[in-house]
């Protein structure tokens, strides 16, 4: 049995934020976050899956390119996703964990995107990831990487240790109140070369105010949240039992990693 804490606290946010609208669920991101290794027009017509897909905005990116579309989340959001993704028949939804994914028909590809990180067991998840595969299928996945972000584990990660254990209204209002300072900070970003000046630019800058306050609840609310070295996503993924791993160190701060299940 695998502790539930970020489930549960993944079902507050994804039941709350339900917004779909610009950069955050366009498709332009999800090929930023999968690049160099896939494109979202490389999957068309194969079977796809998503483990860990909040309230649905990438399946509803999948659905229209893929044949098949398998949607994994342990959450409450998952009830939203449903809903985003209804006009197609093409997705199946799976409210469980990744450790406990019924049997599937194997699959061509399969990603996890910010979530890996959060759970109790990543080797876990990602050799049952690897399960569901068929030889020669692909992993991607999107993790927070420990280079890049030296300063910001300096400074918020002492403030997560309180605003993990805030109730929901109460980290909501903190949210909104920092969402004008990180505003300000990647404007300053686009004349000055501060830490994270490539990432702010991006892919922050081009997030509106609501989108940006999502962030900063995302950030400060996970009681389990892992910001690995390249060597431990690497070393994550060859024990999980994958071949041709390969990492990119996307906009200095997070690992892109993917690797093949063996034939």
């Amino acid at each position: 049995m695998h502790e539930q804490t970020s489930v549960d606290d993944f079902s507050v946010q994804w039941s709350r934020f339900t917004d779909h609208r610009g950069y955050f669920v366009s498709a332009e991101l999800l090929d930023d976050i999968l690049h160099p290794f896939v494109r979202l027009r490389d999957l068309e017509g194969k079977a796809v899956a998503e483990v860990g897909c909040g309230n649905g905005r990438f399946i509803k990116l999948l659905a229209p390119v893929a044949s098949r579309v398998v949607a994994i989340d342990p959450s409450d959001g998952i009830v939203n996703a449903r809903e985003l993704c209804a006009e197609h028949d093409n997705v199946e939804f799976h409210h469980c964990e990744v450790y406990d994914m019924p049997t599937i028909q194997p699959l061509d590809f399969i990603m996890s995107i910010g979530v890996i990180h959060h759970t109790p067991d990543p080797l876990g998840a990602l050799v049952q990831m690897r399960k569901c595969l068929k030889p020669g299928g692909r992993c991607v996945i999107w993790v927070y990487g420990h280079e890049g972000n030296e300063l910001y584990l300096a400074t918020f990660g002492v403030l997560r240790k309180v605003t993990q254990r805030m109730p929901h209204l109460a980290l909501k209002a903190l949210s909104t109140g920092l969402t004008p300072p990180l505003y300000a900070y990647i404007k300053a970003c686009s004349v000055l070369p501060l830490p994270m000046r490539h990432y702010m630019k991006k892919v922050l800058g081009r997030f509106d105010l609501e989108t940006l306050r999502l962030t900063i609840y995302d950030q400060l609310n996970p009681k389990i949240a892992a910001y690995w070295t390249r060597a431990e996503v690497e070393e994550l993924m060859r024990e999980a039992g994958y071949i041709d791993v390969e990492l990119h160190h996307r906009h200095g701060y997070s690992w892109t990693a993917t690797g093949l299940r063996p034939a």
